[in-house]
């Protein structure tokens, strides 16, 4: 009688289970250990690798909007072209001045070119001039937007008149002599003091008649000192700047800058005393200041040269910052939306400031509410015309100031692509003549960054 608890196996005997011995145990921890080796080396490089990847991904993503900003930019310099032609063939002609009153394309550029800058450019055009747009808004860019500034070159200081000097010493043009007088007077305010106490980084101290003199210096066309009592170049004191002895010399200009920029290389003149007054400065244009694009200070200016001999005491002194700036800056927002026809109109206005804006219409108030009205500075008599009588001479708006249609503009775009940002600075010059093919107008200069 068999026993049923020992299992029945056909062919022989019963196969025995073999004991896991120790030594079979261990190759499992060699296999994980082999692994993590495996993984601790392909792991770095499987790291770098997507690192790697995601570098050159998204250094073609910046290669495409920095080529996409590049021709955003120079999209909006052909549009610049089609405003100059605007100023030019429209805003310029003596018809529509004479119909519509004096205006120029800085009045309205930056709003038109938002259009195609931005996607709700259209509808903030819309809202300001209150029509419907609607239908403009497929003008605007894909992808990317720019924005768009414009000023007027006429409106600032050419330091290259400091190259231009009368002949003789009787000569009352003295174009030279209106830039050291306007660039003096623009250092003139008590606010720059500090400037002109500290040390330089030549271990020197600089007054403002010496950063004038050595402006004049580097620019005209002679080796002698300027004078700044007699306003032209002296013949008895050679200039002696050391220049050439420098780390890294370089001689004077004695001739006209191509950029303001390059004032960075007059002694005295660092980057604190440009970011201070470059902004008025220009080396393109005439030697008069354009009243249709001046800066306040500059209008002051003029106010101080063209002023009467009944209201001179109103631009002497503290008089200066209390009455006259307050009225050149109350001219600077009188002009926004209409521009001075001729200097008997600027004439007008610094006369009696409040016969040609009403506050209380603009305010959109009534006669018996006297809340929140602007305060109107008082007016002052000038001349349109200088001259001498008697000995006596006097100075006039005509001398240093005009209001010729502007044909230098200085266009600044701001685009930006993604992460990409760009700005390319650029002037035109219409009345540039064109050697090659007809017509007139040029790009003086252009600069991306």
């Amino acid at each position: 009688m068999s026993d049923a608890s020992q299992p029945i196996v056909c062919g022989g005997s019963p196969r025995r289970r073999r004991p896991r011995t120790r030594a079979h145990a261990g190759q499992h921890g060699v296999a994980v250990l082999l692994v993590i080796a495996c993984l601790a080396i392909v792991a770095p490089f499987t790291a770098s690798f997507n690192y790697q990847a995601r570098v050159d991904w998204q250094s073609a993503i910046n290669v495409r909007d920095e080529v996409t900003a590049r021709q955003i930019q120079r999209g909006a310099m052909q549009l610049s072209l089609l405003l100059f032609e605007v100023q030019r063939m429209v805003f310029n002609q003596k018809q529509f001045r004479d119909m519509v009153g004096s205006m120029d394309i800085t009045q309205v550029a930056p709003y038109l070119m938002s259009v195609f800058g931005t996607e709700d450019g259209a509808e903030g055009l819309g809202a300001m001039v209150g029509i419907d747009t609607s239908a403009l808004s497929e003008l605007a860019i894909s992808g990317g937007s720019f924005e768009y500034r414009v000023a007027a070159e006429s409106g600032k200081i050419n330091v290259n008149c400091l190259a231009v000097q009368p002949t003789t010493d009787g000569a009352k043009d003295n174009p030279a002599g209106r830039v050291i007088q306007t660039v003096e007077n623009l250092m003139l305010p008590t606010l720059y003091d500090p400037y002109f106490e500290e040390q330089k980084s030549d271990g020197q101290y600089y007054t403002r008649s010496d950063i004038v003199r050595n402006m004049a210096d580097y620019i005209d066309d002679d080796i002698n000192v300027f004078d700044l009592v007699k306003l032209r170049s002296a013949s008895s004191r050679p200039e002696s700047y050391r220049y050439t002895q420098l780390f890294d010399p370089y001689q004077e200009r004695n001739a006209r800058l191509d950029t303001v920029e390059e004032l960075h290389l007059v002694e005295g003149i660092d980057d604190d005393w440009m970011a201070a007054f470059g902004h008025e400065l220009t080396v393109y244009g005439g030697c008069k200041v354009n009243l249709n694009f001046a800066s306040a200070d500059q209008i002051a200016l003029v106010l101080q040269h063209s002023v009467s001999a009944e209201d001179k005491w109103k631009t002497e002194g503290e008089n200066f910052l209390l009455k006259t700036l307050p009225l050149a800056n109350y001219v600077v927002e009188s002009r926004e939306f209409s521009l001075f026809k001729d200097e008997e109109a600027f004439k007008d206005l610094v006369a009696q400031p409040d016969m040609f804006i009403s506050p209380l219409a603009a305010l959109g108030g009534d006669a018996d509410q006297n809340q929140n009205l602007p305060r109107i500075p008082e007016g002052m008599e000038v001349r349109v015309n200088g001259g001498e009588r008697n000995g006596d001479t006097w100075g006039g708006i005509k001398d240093v100031a005009t209001v010729m249609p502007e044909s230098i503009y200085r266009i600044e775009v701001f685009t930006e692509v993604g992460a990409v940002r760009k700005h390319l600075t650029a002037v035109y010059d219409m009345k540039y003549a064109r050697q090659n093919t007809q017509g007139q107008g040029a790009w003086l200069y252009i600069r991306e960054e």
